[in-house]
Parts: C-alpha cells; structure tokens; sequence
C-alpha cells in the first residue's frame, strides 16, 4: 500500500495549515489557482478540488471574478480534533488520518490539528497538552489513538478519555481499546480484527509449508501485537500444532542480527512479525547471516507500508482498509457528537492478504 499523499490533499493541508497559523487571516485572499499551480508544478483541476474541500469546510469562501477568501472560523458547527501521539512515528496512521481529512467536509466536520509543541517533549505531557488544547478550543470531539510502549498505559489513557468526558467532548478511539483484550471500554472504536490478521498471516504460512513458526516482536509490543499473537496461536491449533509450538522472540532494533541468529538455530521456517517495520529488519538480517528467503525461511509482516514492495525481497503483508476506516471512523465521529446516549461502536475491518516473494517464490 501506498501512503504517498495526493497532491490535491497536500495542497489542502499546506492552506488549511498556513489559515490556522494565520499566515492568511479572515478576509485575505488566497494565491490564484494558476500560482498555486505553479508553486506545486501541478493540474488546474488537481488545485480546484483543494480549494473546494476548503469551500466545503467553511474555511474559505470562493467569488467569481475576485478570488477565495478566507473566512473568520465558525465554531458553531461540528468540529474534532486528532489525537495521535504516535503519529510521526507510525507509518500506518497517515492514510487513515488523511482519509479522515479528505472525508470530513462532506460530513460537515471541522478538522481541528493540534499546535506544534516540542517533539523532545515526553510523549505523555506532549499528549496531555493537546488534550488541553482541544479542550480550550471547545471541540465537540476527539480522535484519539491510546498511547504504548509508556508505563502504565491503561491508566494514563483513561485519564485522557475521562478528562474530555468530564467536558463533554466525545472519544472515538483509533487502532487499539485502552482495556487489553476481552475487556473493552465504552468508547467508539474503529480499527482492523487483529486476531483475524494475526490467524490469516499463520493460516498462509501453514499453508505453503511451514510446520514451525515464529513470531517476532519488539520490546515492550503495542497490544494490537498481542492479538495477532493470538491469532497465529490460532491457526497453529486449528491446523493440528500445539500452541506452544509458537517461538517467541523479542529482537533489539540495536541488535537485530542476535533475533535473526536464534531464528536461525531454532529451525523456524515461518516467521510473522508485528509489523513491517520488524519484518524489514530481521528479513536483512536473515539475509546476511545467509538465509535463503524464502525456501529456507518465510517472512511477513502487518501494514503493508510503502516500502514492503521494494524491499530485497519483496514482502508479504496484511493490508490495512485505511481509506474506509478514515471514512467510518468521520462517519462514527458525526453520529457520536449528534447522538451521545447511543451505545458504543466497535467496528473491526477486514485487511487483504498481499502475498509477495517473501512468502512464496517468483514464478
């Protein structure tokens, strides 16, 4: 998959990103369609449809014969805000949150980003900022994605949740619940079947051979990793292998080739890994330790990110619905705001198995 922006989208963000910073203030006028055009060496048609999405947000109002105009913004209407701490840190949340973007006007809902705050902020005061930033702008809502990898996360993202519900802002959470699997919290949530995709990806392995499999994680492993772990325990079992035949290994993004050496010595002739960026390591690894991907050893990830075609050995991956789950998660969000005593939502999306040479040899 693809998360490269489409130009009609950059262009939309670079404007709405220099109107909140009041580059442009209410009443100015935006650069013509043929200088914007030529700023980013692009189609007429391609900068029409970014002004329009502006249009439809309210943000700029456009006059035959005069020019787009930016409008004083109008905090009467439906608006949210994105709370993704880990967002320039995960490849995987970007086409989801443009989806989010590009799919927001037609609902009528304002899009708020939070203030650049400094990025050598700890990430749990950096997210605690924002919050309060969302709260003093008086959003109606939050897209939040629940914090990992920090001490005592269950706690720390049901204060989050609990401070927007103490002001009535409305919560629908991305990826991942802030409850580890079973339990759930009472909030909307929009996200991929983990389980399925951690049973799809062994199911396919066991498929094509393998009879000894291994999951490979980081450190301290987002609780989506958990599901999928789950999920290939899963299809082991429904296959006829024992559950525990399942290796675990836990690999040092410092030290790669000592998890690649282990694999190696265990006999592992599958391997799953929590995401593609694990899986783009420990294939380099395998492969300078001698490996032969993939008839000795098979490879797959999660995510299906823009490079996991153009690896040295192209990979097999488990594509995330991102454009739909943008939509549903604004569609969800709209609902939420207009109708807060419904129940909760929990909305799991199907992905796509994308089988490439790390799994199966080329023809």
């Amino acid at each position: 998959m693809s998360t490269s922006k489409p130009m009609y989208l950059q262009i939309y963000e670079d404007l709405h990103t220099s109107i909140r910073n009041q580059s442009y203030v209410p009443g100015d006028l935006l650069p013509s369609e043929k200088a914007i055009c030529e700023q980013y060496g692009t189609s007429r048609p391609t900068v029409a449809k970014a002004i329009k999405m502006l249009s439809d947000a309210k943000f700029v109002r456009r006059r035959a014969g005069f020019g787009t105009q930016v409008l004083a913004p109008d905090f009467s209407g439906l608006s949210a805000g994105l709370l993704i701490p880990e967002f320039p840190d995960t490849e995987i949340f970007t086409p989801i949150v443009d989806s989010i973007i590009e799919n927001s006007p037609a609902y009528e809902l304002q899009i708020t980003h939070p203030y650049e705050l400094n990025r050598s902020q700890d990430r749990k005061a950096m997210a605690l900022a924002q919050a309060e930033q969302y709260i003093k702008k008086k959003v109606k809502g939050v897209f939040f994605a629940p914090l990992e990898n920090i001490s005592d996360p269950e706690a720390f993202n049901l204060r989050i949740v609990e401070r927007f519900t103490e002001k009535g802002v409305q919560v629908v959470l991305l990826d991942r619940d802030i409850y580890p699997w079973p339990r759930q919290t009472s909030f909307d949530l929009i996200c991929i079947g983990n389980i399925e995709a951690g049973f799809t990806m062994a199911d396919h392995l066991l498929e094509n051979g393998c009879t000894q499999l291994a999951f490979v994680s980081p450190r301290n492993p987002a609780m989506t990793v958990g599901h999928r772990i789950i999920g290939t325990r899963e299809a082991l079992v429904q296959k006829g292998f024992s559950a525990r035949s399942l290796l675990s290994v836990e690999y040092d993004h410092k030290d790669p080739g000592k998890a690649a050496a282990r694999l190696l010595n265990s006999n592992v002739d599958g391997i799953v890994c929590a995401n593609d960026t694990t899986a783009a390591v420990i294939l380099r690894s395998l492969l300078d330790l001698g490996a032969k991907i993939p008839d000795q050893i098979k490879v797959c990830g999660f995510d299906d990110v823009k490079y996991a075609s153009l690896l040295s050995v192209p990979l097999t991956s488990y594509r995330q619905p991102c454009q739909v789950m943008g939509r549903l998660a604004v569609e969800t969000m709209v609902n939420r705001i207009k109708h807060p005593e419904r129940p909760p939502h929990h909305i799991a999306f199907h992905g796509t198995l994308i089988v490439r040479e790390s799994s199966i040899p080329s023809a």
